[in-house]
């Protein structure tokens, strides 16, 4: 039996994927492999799909012996074969297996005879030859992409009488017939192509076909192609081959030009009536055959080209938006009439990337003076469309004064959708005429919906309203309007809830309890509802905790229902420290259990807390779940910022200002015990140890401890290890974006709490001037005092900034002083520091805008995903297939945002392939989107939000460069992997 290692290893593998689908044929395979007995095992059921490769136990054409014809034996018999009966077919099983090793063959081959030594051999077990040489050739081209013949292509070359026949079977695809003409060109064979060429050309492929023609003798083949192109009914082939032609024979078809620009109209016109419009330029800023036909028309028939739009813009199936523009920069107001038939387009019509249709059209409008026109965008009143009526009422808001007594009018009518156009235009117009129509009707309007347009008009006025008699006034008037006779739903029953207190003490009434749940399952997203944040200023936060706890208890017995998502609000903020971590632990449930929603709403709510424990965990969760669950590592970052802008402090700021202090003062916690003083402290490795009187130190609390005591310093354990977690990749990140304090801020944060003394004294600092010159560096003794690389004591100078220094601004010298320091004193740095691989600007990048230097580099997929991850790239969109197109990385703070194409297989749930790396390009932050099926990344150079390379800041240029060094290094490719 030869090769018996490569027969164990064929079945170890198809043993792990083909087992438990096919068990039984699997073990009638493996012991006919493995034993002398000719009998052929015959399969139960067709498993070609699953019992796959036993081509990879044939030995090459010389090889050939009984071993092969055994392997055969088993691939041939019929419910593993599977041999397709046409050309073109697709294929599975033994039939396609034997191909690939046939193709492969051909491909080791040296010379002819060894190609026909294949061939003889296939054709035992492929009689068919015109099957045989299809399949083969749809695996081995015969032309390379320079137009140049394989040794495949010399082949048929010699033997074309016989195999060109086969070759040109109506079942090829296209782009053979493309390397088909591409062979008959590139081996002389003028007088055979011209014999077939008028089938060759179709609509598929005409383009690349008649392009090569061209320019391999325009004169000979340019009445044929001029013969199909009169006859073509693809509107995008019929521009652009007369554009091929034109720029071969200018003074013939120039003039044509615009008999060419009214026939492509018409084809595309026709077309759209039932299709989506076809693309004339594809790239970064693409237009449709329509807007070019459009663009050209209108300078030379103006009327006749309006006229025409005008009456066919509304049986367009899809209108595109790029014509619309195209009308309002051609035409401005004059093309009115035109846009007026765009409001016509049916939502359902719309391509699937284009459901921002009407927001774009508005916008169109907006730059027009459509007051001649308005009477239509007075009408969407009437429409069912809730989307078009708010549009409108946009639109109709920039009229000013003049939109007022209309939408006065409006506000009267019985339809509750006039009224709430009529609310949004006031609200919209924002002026003092405006704002007293409103506030006399917001207390008799009785529909919710359109009582919340005009509180959000009237939101600082009535934030005002925040005395206890005006709040009961409120809840007199809701009790008045029939919103508070039973409680919103049985669980929320003031019977069963603990009550709530006033900061006086005393209870809420029962139409106080109901008016606070009524206004705020008002709030559409987790916020607070402003008339319901009224009555909140005046109740006590530290007394309802039980009221909290209940009613999340509550909320989640009961399904945990989204239009009951207000629960989580009012439990967060009235919720004590139990609450806090019972929302905490639901936000990683959620998330592991795929309820990404409802993570993201208890996340935000732990932010309107605003309390120090509950801020520290909304800040973990924004990194936490920055690649897996983006939603919520989003939601989570949001709400950390809105928190940070409420207090007017930057989101660092904020996060500096949550790390606990746990009740040390400086660096130490001093407690007694029996009499005797001690003192806790973290240590090095950020663990509490402890002094005694004559500093000793102690690993564990002395004997006597009071169990309170025993209980506090272990819940500051943990909590210290998950800060340690949250500021460890933290501080990183300040490195590479050289964040910088000033001294007091730096001196109170660094020296003075117990857990970031630590990191201060693992680090190596810089102070900057204001022009951010390096002045010196330093490092932070045990003592706290700040030593220079002369040993001198620093004395910090009011206007100096401290920065960590990342080694690319360190001379050699100074990285060498200092790495030999934190060696002496036993110090490793919590992340790579002053040994950070540094990447100088290559000059070679200059001018670079998309770079492809490191493209082709391969890694398995799952180590591809790995480092990309733990390096901090983000997987960026997903699309067809699960394909994985890209990653990212964000430099938030310096506007820029680095991006990697995947040019591997690497799909979402499937990393068992090849991960590549494609092209390299740094854009404008939030300039790409990211998402299912989003193709938003750069592909050309002249795309506006690309930044040259020069631009990037060193170390962020360092940065990127050492992860892309890295993938160099570990090609798998080079490695012989």
């Amino acid at each position: 039996m030869k090769n018996l290692e490569k027969l164990e290893n064929f079945i170890d593998n198809l043993k792990n994927s083909a087992y438990v689908q096919a068990s039984v044929d699997f073990e009638k395979c493996v012991e006919y492999l493995r034993s002398d007995d000719p009998t052929i095992p015959v399969f139960t059921i067709q498993n070609y799909w699953v019992i796959t490769g036993l081509e990879q136990l044939l030995g090459d054409v010389d090889e050939w012996d009984e071993w092969e014809d055994k392997i055969m034996a088993l691939m041939t018999q019929p419910s593993y074969w599977n041999e397709p009966q046409a050309l073109g077919f697709s294929t599975y099983g033994g039939f396609r297996d034997f191909t690939d090793w046939v193709s492969e063959q051909i491909l080791q081959s040296k010379n002819n005879l060894e190609i026909t030594k294949v061939l003889q051999l296939a054709s035992r077990f492929i009689t068919d030859e015109a099957l045989l040489i299809y399949y083969v050739n749809t695996k081995t081209f015969f032309v390379d992409g320079n137009h140049n013949l394989t040794k495949w292509g010399h082949y048929l070359l010699l033997n074309n009488q016989h195999y060109n026949p086969i070759l040109l079977n109506t079942s090829v695809e296209a782009n053979e017939k493309t390397l088909l003409v591409m062979f008959l060109l590139s081996s002389k064979q003028e007088e055979f192509l011209a014999s077939i060429i008028d089938s060759l050309i179709v609509d598929d492929n005409i383009l690349n076909i008649t392009d090569l023609l061209l320019d391999e003798d325009s004169t000979k083949y340019e009445p044929l192609i001029f013969s199909k192109w009169q006859n073509l009914k693809n509107s995008y082939i019929f521009i652009k081959l007369y554009e091929f032609l034109a720029k071969k024979f200018p003074e013939k078809y120039n003039p044509l030009e615009l008999e060419a620009l009214q026939k492509t109209l018409s084809i595309e016109l026709n077309w759209c009536s039932t299709n989506y419009a076809n693309q004339y330029i594809y790239g970064p800023e693409p237009i449709t055959v329509l807007a070019h036909c459009f663009n050209f028309l209108i300078k030379k028939e103006t009327l006749e080209t309006k006229k025409l739009f005008q009456n066919e813009l509304r049986n367009i199936y899809s209108i595109p938006v790029d014509l619309l523009v195209a009308i309002a920069n051609e035409l401005k107001e004059d093309g009115l009439d035109i846009l007026i038939e765009a409001l016509h387009q049916d939502p359902n019509n719309l391509y699937w990337n284009d459901k921002d249709y009407f927001k774009k059209y508005f916008k169109i409008i907006e730059t027009l003076d459509f007051r001649s026109h308005q009477q239509y965008f007075w009408d969407l009143s009437k429409n069912k469309s809730k989307e078009l009526r708010r549009f409108g009422a946009g639109l109709l808001s920039k009229l000013g004064s003049d939109a007022i007594p209309n939408a006065s009018e409006l506000t009267k009518s019985k339809k509750l959708e006039a009224r709430q156009m009529g609310f949004l235009i006031l609200s919209l117009i924002n002026t003092d005429e405006s704002k007293a129509i409103l506030v006399d009707l917001l207390e008799q309007e009785k529909n919710d919906e359109a009582r919340d347009i005009i509180l959000e008009s009237l939101r600082h006025l009535v934030s005002q309203q925040n005395s206890l008699a005006e709040i009961n006034t409120k809840i007199a008037l809701a009790q008045k309007r029939g919103k508070l006779n039973i409680p919103l739903t049985p669980w929320l029953d003031e019977k069963i809830l603990p009550p709530l207190y006033f900061k006086d003490g005393s209870q809420l009434s029962v139409e106080a309890f109901r008016f606070l749940h009524y206004r705020m399952s008002r709030a559409k997203e987790i916020r607070i509802d402003l008339e319901a944040k009224l009555l909140i200023e005046h109740l006590d936060t530290d007394k309802n905790n039980e009221y909290a706890s209940s009613l999340l208890d509550a909320y989640f017995i009961n399904g945990a229902l989204a239009n009951f998502k207000f629960c989580l609000t009012l439990a967060s903020i009235f919720g004590d420290t139990t609450v806090i971590r019972q929302l905490r632990n639901k936000v990683q449930e959620f998330a592991d259990n795929n309820r990404g929603k409802m993570a993201e709403y208890v996340v935000k709510a732990l932010a309107l807390n605003g309390g120090t424990e509950a801020l520290r965990h909304v800040e973990f969760f924004s990194r936490k779940y920055k690649n897996k669950n983006k939603n919520v590592g989003a939601a989570a970052t949001e709400s950390f910022s809105l928190v940070a802008e409420e207090l007017g402090i930057s989101p660092y700021d904020l996060a500096d200002q949550i790390i606990p202090d746990f009740g040390f003062e400086g660096l130490f916690k001093t407690f007694e015990v029996d009499g005797q003083e001690y003192r806790a402290f973290v240590n090095q490795d950020f663990k509490i140890l402890f002094l005694n009187e004559d500093n000793k130190t102690l690993k564990a609390l002395p004997k006597g401890t009071p169990v309170a005591l025993q209980d506090e310093i272990k819940e500051i354990g943990k909590e210290i290890k998950d800060i340690v977690k949250s500021q460890t990749p933290r501080l990183e990140q300040y490195l590479i974006i050289q964040r910088q304090w000033d001294t007091e801020k730096w001196q109170s944060l660094f020296l003075n709490n117990p857990i970031m003394f630590v990191y201060a004294t693992r680090l190596i600092w810089g102070a900057f001037n204001e022009q951010k010159q390096l002045l010196f560096t330093f490092k932070v003794q045990e003592d706290q005092t700040c030593i220079n690389q002369e040993g001198d004591e620093v004395e910090f100078q009011e206007g100096q900034m401290i920065r960590m220094v990342h080694p690319l601004i360190l001379e050699t010298a100074t990285i060498n002083y200092w790495s030999e320091v934190l060696e002496d004193e036993g110090l490793s740095p919590a992340f790579l520091q002053l040994n950070r691989e540094v990447v100088n600007f290559d000059s070679a990048d200059k001018g670079t805008l998309i770079s492809s230097k490191f493209r082709g580099i391969e890694m398995s997929g799952y180590t591809f995903v790995s480092v990309l991850e733990k390096r901090g790239w983000f997987r960026g969109s997903v699309v067809d297939g699960g394909f994985i197109s890209n990653y990212y990385k964000d430099f938030a703070e310096e506007g820029i945002t680095a991006i990697i194409t995947q040019e591997g297989d690497v799909c979402v749930g499937y990393l068992d392939s090849i991960g590549g790396i494609g092209n390299l390009m740094f854009v404008k932050y939030g300039s790409v989107d990211f998402g299912s099926y989003t193709y938003d990344e750069p592909g050309h150079t002249n795309d506006p939000r690309l930044i040259p390379f020069e631009q990037i800041s060193p170390i962020i240029y360092s940065e990127v460069m050492a992860d892309m060094q890295f993938f160099k290094e570990n090609d798998s490719r080079a490695n012989g992997n």
